[in-house]
């Protein structure tokens, strides 16, 4: 199916910085050899940039408004470009200046790759010949005043087609990264509206907010340094039964294949009423919650009490040295009840110890008693606590033994740390055991906020005892391994690799009110699919935290250790346990002294010894790394160990934005030390980005091709090889059975070394 789609990419001024393009003041001519010579400095750069795209059933109006600012002494004038990707089609092409609309036109293929080329030959930017498909955009803007500024925006329409269910609006952030470093900031919403109820809205970033707005409706933003994401793509599939699902595929060919699944149930039960639960509260009230955590401890129990229904059976327990309950059974949610139970609020204080196994086991035999009537009720346990336990049962093998016995209805506990001091693989082990999911409440964040989302997604439960399966799938290494529950306006995300293809039918069973329910997909498992390539990173990132959890709580084993190494060096995975691994990687690559080894005792005839002969880059600071993992199970480390070996995207929060912060800082030492396009991970060695999975020797085989010449632009007429180029002018690759070494070229020195190909 044709993929109809534009992306915006707005850059400006030599060197070319690749989000739009200026190269005025002349027209692009006829391509001449490459000028050697260093560019001018810039004067002309992009202030900021501001992306607005409203979807409405499948055709995007992309508005981009832009400040352009000129730091010199004369006036600017030059030509502007806006590249379509492979398949774009726009229908309405306008842009203003000043308050005048400028015209422009739509050059076609032929014309957009003859002009790309003269600029990648004289502008020296790789980067740009990624974006040499179907055809580009062009208008002259003049005047930018010296030392002034001009707005510009700039509309265009477009036409989504959906590919296995899935819409895809794409924006090329990756060509940001080029050339001028004065790129400014960048903010980007895309709202999507839909007569069609939507299912799945997925943006794989996690500084991507996603919110959804009824049955109808959902927007995603981005906001931040336009240097500081990849590409970005919003994906988004309509509902065509009551649960939804979605494959993204992506195959590689002769290889495994990876998928994620995104299951997607209803925003609300609109068929039948949400089933009766019996909610509970256990909430910390000992001495270490005095002052402010207990106001906030307060706040929480009247926020879960704003948020019952009517039919809801609830109990508030609180604990300290000794358990406390608000009522001797747990009660109906009517006015008087909440009253009163609004009332003790008032009167809590803090002080004693922690008593977390008595607590736990008061609310689990609370709900084995209700059970005994013969009533369908759903039990639910929300916990908050600041601490570790100290009376009762301290031991957490002995909790967790005793909340098994206690916990015969099946009991969900949700449980939401608050502060560092609490024993975080204890509360990881609780839910995991009864089903549930946790949260943490750092020092920064209010409580309340994250009871009350809680609540809301608790009280729409869409189908309990979930189980995933596709029989007939030949599918290892699926993540997570145990399914939970699913609420509405949530969604599931499977992760996992496959062998064989064809057409395959995928079942989603579970519960609702206690009647089992059954959901069948037809999807389309493919040979090849090079469409969705972060789907490999998904899958990537999923194992390896499933693995550093098992290093957490079991211990460093080697096989362990050892496929985590594997895993990290090949798929470029950073986290703040595993990114010395990618340092290591580059020092190997760059041989053992961290210095990368030229054939010949480095002569290479092209500008002497190779970037890559400098030292290696050093190892961010990554918290002991893994033979520290689980050293804490308590601490502001023990939490950001919790976080990043989650296997989960489930938060009990809105989203996961606030979460996502903490693992920025990984994120950013990623993008520093590794690279990925078209399905291949790269390691920085040096000023050398060197593919993965080479030899040690990569330097010795390697064959010379110089930046733009004509053996380089044989390379980028394959479109994969094209998206590697564009990381930049020292690549080292694999080229089927050969390995390219892509470098500028330089003046001829006396030892000429191999030839320039």
């Amino acid at each position: 199916m044709n993929r109809a789609f534009l992306s915006l990419s707005l850059a400006l001024c030599t060197p070319l910085a690749a989000q739009g393009l200026w190269i005025g003041p002349d027209q692009p001519g006829p391509a001449p050899r490459p000028d050697l010579r260093p560019p001018a400095p810039p004067n002309v750069h992009i202030a900021r940039t501001a992306v607005h795209a409203d979807v409405v059933d499948g055709v995007a109006t992309t508005v981009v408004d832009q400040l352009l600012r000129n730091d010199g002494d004369r006036d600017a004038e030059g030509t502007w470009f806006l590249p379509l990707p492979a398949g774009a089609v726009a229908d309405h092409f306008t842009m203003t200046v000043g308050g005048k609309e400028v015209r422009g036109e739509v050059l076609d293929a032929g014309q957009a790759r003859s002009v790309y080329e003269s600029i990648v030959r004289r502008r020296r930017d790789p980067g740009l010949l990624e974006y040499a498909g179907d055809g580009m955009l062009r208008a002259r803007i003049f005047p930018i005043p010296a030392r002034g500024e001009v707005a510009v925006t700039v509309r265009v329409r477009q036409v989504l087609q959906p590919t296995g269910g899935i819409y895809r609006w794409s924006w090329p952030l990756r060509a940001a990264r080029l050339g001028d470093a004065a790129v400014g900031p960048l903010g980007l919403d895309v709202r999507i509206r839909s007569q069609t109820p939507l299912s799945t809205v997925f943006a794989p970033y996690a500084n991507a907010a996603i919110r959804r707005e009824g049955e109808h409706a959902a927007t995603v933003t981005v906001d931040g340094a336009a240097a500081g994401f990849d590409d970005l793509e919003v994906l988004y599939g309509l509902a065509e039964q009551e649960f939804g699902l979605h494959l993204l595929p992506y195959r590689l060919p002769g290889e495994p294949g990876w998928f994620t699944m995104l299951v997607s149930p209803p925003r609300t039960l609109a068929a039948a009423a949400p089933p009766r639960r019996c909610v509970q509260l256990v909430v910390d009230t000992s001495g270490s919650m005095a002052g402010a955590k207990l106001e906030q401890a307060k706040a929480a129990v009247r926020t879960f009490l704003y948020r019952l229904r009517p039919d809801d059976l609830f109990q508030v327990i609180t604990f300290a040295s000794a358990v406390q309950t608000f009522f001797a059974a747990p009660q109906p949610a009517t006015r008087d009840n909440l009253d009163a139970a609004l009332r003790r609020v008032d009167g809590l204080t803090a002080m004693g110890g922690t008593n977390i196994g008595g607590a736990l086991q008061q609310a689990l035999e609370s709900a084995r008693a209700l059970g005994d009537d013969g009533a369908v009720l759903l039990p639910q346990i929300v916990f908050v606590t600041d601490g570790q336990p100290t009376m009762g049962p301290t031991d957490p093998r002995q909790i967790l033994e005793l909340t098994r016995r206690a916990d015969t209805q099946a009991t969900r506990v949700f449980a939401l740390g608050v502060g560092d001091d609490i024993d975080v693989v204890l509360l990881d082990d609780l839910v995991e055991q009864h089903r549930g999911a946790r949260d943490f409440v750092r020092n920064d964040e209010k409580i309340e906020a994250k009871v009350d989302a809680l609540c809301q997604k608790l009280a729409q439960p869409a189908l309990t005892d979930v189980e995933v399966r596709c029989d007939g799938l030949d599918a290892f290494e699926v993540h997570p391994t145990r399914t939970r529950d699913l609420f509405c306006g949530e969604q599931l995300q499977v992760v996992g690799r496959y062998r064989n293809a064809g057409a395959q039918r995928v079942r989603v069973t579970g519960r609702q009110n206690g009647v089992r329910r059954e959901f069948v997909f037809d999807v389309e498992f493919p040979a090849v699919a090079t469409r969705h390539e972060f789907v490999q990173t998904l899958w990537a990132r999923q194992h390896i935290a499933a693995l550093l959890d098992g290093i957490r709580r079991n211990g460093a084993r080697p096989e362990l250790v050892d496929e985590v190494r594997q895993l990290a060096t090949r798929y470029g995975i950073v986290t703040p346990y595993t990114s010395q691994l990618i340092v290591e990687e580059g020092m190997r690559l760059a041989g053992k002294d961290g210095r990368v080894r030229d054939r010949e005792g480095m002569r290479d005839g092209i500008g002497g010894p190779p970037a890559g002969a400098t030292s290696a880059p050093a190892a961010p600071a990554a918290g002991g790394g893994i033979a520290a993992l689980g050293r804490a199970r308590t601490g502001a480390e023990a939490v950001e160990e919790s976080l990043a070996t989650d296997t989960d995207a489930y938060e009990l929060g809105a989203t996961r934005r606030e979460a996502a912060k903490s693992g920025r800082a990984g994120a950013a030492a990623e993008r520093e030390l590794v690279r990925r396009a078209a399905g291949r991970s790269f390691v920085r060695v040096g000023d050398d980005l060197v593919e993965q999975g080479l030899p040690s020797d990569w330097a010795r085989q390697a064959v010379v091709v110089a930046t733009f010449a004509d053996a380089w632009f044989a390379l980028a007429a394959d479109p994969a090889l094209r998206a590697v180029l564009a990381l930049g002018d020292r690549i080292v690759l694999r080229d089927g059975e050969r390995i390219v070494h892509v470098r500028p070229a330089a003046a001829p020195q006396r030892d000429p070394g191999p030839a320039v190909r």
